[in-house]
């Protein structure tokens, strides 16, 4: 099977931009940090605007793009070798994303993908005909919204409802030395996320992961990462994403940004995904491009390496060697950080590229996971 350059072109822009949003979950306290106010202080004008151009353009776009790609793999894994090999890749994931999650950085998506992955895995949706793939996409899809539908109707009727609750001075500093002091208070501060999140896991992720995961596949059985949309359907798909992303900016800015809108409205994951496809559409449009295929797909194939890298040398910098700029930074300051990391793993990518095949994490990966030989792999084709 040929590996497709254009799905590590996309998996490359995906894994670098995630950091454009996770600047913010590194360098604030987890309850404030893709807030525009979180503390008394009223935000600046270029704060506000650049809040404003990443519910525009960034928000859960390129995540989504991820777990579209990420579905992808995992029918690709099964198809070449067998759904017993993936088995033991997601139970390994699911194993890293612990690891992460608990004793690094409490906002970990590897756990949440491991568990999607085999909840996809063990319902055998990897064998359905791409009629059935897309009714479970909008079954799964619609079920997700249940819940943002649910606390956006609680936010419209119910007086004084707000997503944000802001911190006091006392509160920021508590904050502060939390997150810049021992690791062992953390840690326990993870773990107690993680039951948090698990609980949004059952009422909504699990739902919309799998709902993206499964339109990966149908895109890819349906050979739409060969010719993406014609220019034009891109092009409506990209505007009507930013119409209804302008609504939610709008709607953010009449609220005083104490909503979290962005995060809530169902319309605006519906902007996510629509966004998303636009940007892999146009760089399947331009997949023969030299500087993309340069720059981009070796990014698409250190994907886990680079994700797990971010989060190391952002934890360090914040709460070890600049824990002055924990909760201090303005988003510009912050935005500029992440430009760099990514300007800096770009480099980092083309350059080991050149001397090996594969990442150092996804060496690690596949070996723990004992890949078996393609003379010796039992994929789909042959289990159906």
């Amino acid at each position: 099977m040929q590996r497709m350059q254009q799905l590590d072109m996309i998996r490359g822009l995906a894994v670098l931009a995630l950091l454009l949003m996770n600047i913010f979950a590194f360098a604030f306290p987890p309850d404030y940090a893709h807030s525009l106010q979180w503390t008394e202080i009223a935000p600046s004008s270029t704060d506000t605007l650049l809040y404003n151009i990443q519910t525009l353009f960034i928000k859960g776009r390129f995540v989504s793009l991820f777990s579209i790609l990420f579905g992808v793999g995992l029918y690709l894994i099964a198809e070449k070798y067998g759904e017993a090999y993936l088995k033991r890749r997601l139970n390994w994931l699911l194993f890293f994303g612990l690891v992460h999650g608990w004793l690094i950085w409490f906002g970990d998506i590897l756990l949440w993908y491991a568990l999607t992955g085999l909840f996809v895995l063990y319902q055998g949706y990897f064998h359905l005909a791409i009629a059935a793939l897309w009714r479970k996409v909008i079954l799964f899809f619609a079920i997700s919204m249940i819940f943002p539908t649910i606390v956006s109707l609680t936010y419209l009727f119910v007086d004084g409802a707000t997503a944000v609750e802001l911190a006091n001075a006392e509160t920021v500093t508590k904050q502060i030395e939390l997150w810049t002091g021992p690791f062992w208070p953390q840690v326990q501060e993870n773990l107690a996320l993680s039951l948090i999140m698990f609980g949004a896991f059952i009422t909504f992720m699990l739902w919309y992961s799998t709902a993206l995961m499964l339109l990966g596949i149908a895109l890819y059985k349906t050979d739409w990462f060969a010719i993406g949309f014609s220019t034009k359907h891109t092009a409506g798909l990209f505007a009507t994403a930013l119409m209804l992303s302008g609504s939610v900016v709008w709607l953010d800015n009449h609220s005083g940004y104490i909503l979290g809108l962005a995060g809530i409205l169902p319309w605006a994951y519906v902007a996510e995904v629509m966004m998303a496809l636009s940007f892999a559409s146009l760089l399947i449009k331009f997949r023969h491009s030299p500087w993309l295929q340069q720059w981009l797909a070796p990014c698409g194939r250190l994907a886990l390496t680079l994700y797990l890298s971010q989060t190391l040398v952002m934890v360090l910098l914040f709460r070890v060697v600049k824990t002055e700029w924990f909760a201090t930074l303005d988003r510009l300051q912050l935005l500029s950080i992440a430009i760099i990391m990514i300007g800096a793993q770009l480099l980092f990518s083309q350059l080991y590229t050149r001397y090996f095949q594969q990442g150092p994490m996804e060496w690690l990966w596949r070996r723990l996971s004992k890949r078996p030989e393609p003379d010796q792999a039992k994929g789909l084709h042959t289990n159906q």
